[in-house]
């Protein structure tokens, strides 16, 4: 009976796909600065549903909530972020505040809140012009999911107890991706709670443990949603299948641990990561929408590796961010990255997220952020590496007319770059956005001069000229400050002789 239903719904589903629309907003996907944050170690805006919160324990639920996320989009918007990435919403067993243990796609956690709560906090971010993406977890669920109990659901699963990595997790059940009653059930959760609450689209994790073709169906349904997979163990010609399937954009697996490896220290080369960003400008089918991150739900923190390395997590941090923020794709940032917060896979990697705390890194993050959205070469320009050395690292983004040159001194000395004047325009400067810095051309190259650990980003634009008016003034207040200096000698000389 359960088969005829869901043979007869899905294709409902798929014709009311266009129902499901997400808030419009301006800018294209490629735009975006994403926040991934997990909702229970954000902020708890609602006491009256801590039922299972317990602050000394580490791993039980520590009360964040919809509510509490609501209250905090002053602080996301000021941080420069244009898009939230929220936990699975989802009802979960006991304890599993991460989310990914769900009982129930029909049901939310009443944890976080409830479906009306959710939906005003969707509807206050898009007033404050951020977008909402919830991560729907979608091939293992809890091993008490009711699925789990229900007669005639024996091949809905192909395990129904497997231990997951990280360990944390603990064991779950494996969804049978392949069975299209599956995927007809996961599609209806996702439609339905799209179309209840305005969210702007989907974090489909570990996405690529199903076939590309699973995907199809969530793309039908739902064509105005953003769709977001998470690659796993992919490599990029693979993760293009599932840009073909439906998915609207994918993370990079594989630069991940290049990226953290590149930054956690000075004086290593990037010859990779530039590897890996002309790959994915050739292959994959949306390569500005490719979601770039250092450290996520399931990783280490990104400054444990900076702290095994003895280096300072800030200076890091901003290197890191620099490259993310500037480089082509989308960047995206795990809540607590902006303190630098620290930690090992799990619940020490999940601390509640601390408001106050060293404003210098923030401070930078929101400097950073400012100018990629100033600046559409940084989020659509096309990319041509110029210099690439040991951790000194030089590159061109350039959209219709605008030309923007980022240099990242990743290294332990002072460098000094010469650029052939022909890559860019000897009859233009570059002026530096983030320290002041200018340079012009003098016989036929730009020479950039950057201190140890520190980056600029240049725009190419018109040569100033002499400022005479500057100069007209500046020399009036010497003038008038010189006649000053005479009158008081001249006062004090008739003091003195009278």
């Amino acid at each position: 009976m359960r088969k005829r239903f869901l043979s007869l719904i899905i294709p409902l589903l798929l014709l009311s796909g266009g129902m499901v629309s997400a808030e419009e907003k301006k800018e294209g996907w490629q735009d975006e600065t994403m926040y991934f944050l997990m909702t229970d170690r954000f902020m708890n805006g609602d006491r009256s549903n801590d039922k299972q919160t317990n602050n000394d324990d580490a791993s039980a639920y520590q009360g964040g909530d919809f509510k509490g996320i609501q209250d905090q989009l002053d602080y996301v918007k000021e941080l420069g972020m244009t898009s939230i990435v929220i936990s699975p919403v989802f009802e979960n067993e006991a304890g599993a505040y991460h989310g990914y243990s769900i009982t129930d796609y029909t049901k939310l956690n009443p944890q976080f809140g409830n479906e009306q709560q959710l939906k005003e906090l969707v509807d206050s971010a898009h007033k404050q012009n951020i977008r909402v993406l919830v991560d729907f977890p979608a091939v293992r669920v809890s091993t008490k999911h009711v699925w789990l109990s229900e007669a005639g659901k024996e091949n809905w699963f192909t395990n129904v107890s497997v231990l997951q990595k990280p360990d944390w997790l603990g064991e779950m059940a494996l969804l049978n991706t392949e069975n299209p009653d599956v995927q007809a059930a996961l599609v209806e959760a996702a439609v339905k709670l799209a179309g209840r609450t305005g969210i702007d689209g989907y974090f489909f994790s570990n996405a690529s443990i199903a076939k590309p073709a699973f995907w199809s169906a969530f793309h039908e349904a739902m064509p105005n949603l953003h769709l977001i997979g998470e690659m796993a163990e992919t490599t990029i010609q693979g993760a293009a299948a599932y840009e073909k399937a439906g998915l609207d954009a994918v993370t990079s697996s594989w630069m991940q641990e290049p990226l953290r490896k590149q930054f956690a220290t000075v004086d290593r080369s990037s010859n990779m990561v530039e590897e890996l960003l002309l790959q994915e400008e050739t292959v994959l089918e949306h390569p500005l929408e490719t979601v770039h991150l250092t450290d996520s739900v399931v990783t280490d923190r990104f400054t444990r590796d900076m702290a095994e390395e003895n280096m300072f997590p800030g200076t890091r941090w901003r290197m890191a961010l620099t490259y993310l923020y500037t480089s082509p794709g989308t960047p995206a940032v795990f809540y607590g990255s902006e303190i630098a917060q620290n930690g090992e896979t799990g619940p020490d990697a999940h601390g509640l997220m601390n408001f106050r705390t060293d404003q210098e890194l923030m401070d930078y993050i929101k400097q950073i952020a400012a100018l990629r959205q100033k600046l559409p070469a940084l989020r659509r320009g096309s990319y041509e590496p110029i210099f690439n050395r040991n951790g000194m690292t030089v590159f061109k983004r350039q959209y219709e007319n605008e030309t923007v040159v980022v240099a990242i001194n990743n290294t332990g000395e002072t460098q000094s770059i010469a650029i052939p004047a022909s890559k860019l325009d000897e009859n233009k400067e570059l002026r530096g956005l983030l320290a002041g810095d200018m340079s012009r051309a003098a016989d036929g190259e730009f020479t950039i001069i950057l201190d140890r650990e520190e980056a600029e980003i240049y725009a190419l634009a018109e040569k100033t000229g002499i400022n005479y008016a500057f100069i007209a003034a500046m020399s009036a207040v010497w003038i008038i400050f010189v006649l000053f200096l005479y009158v008081v000698w001249k006062r004090g000389k008739r003091a003195a002789q009278s």
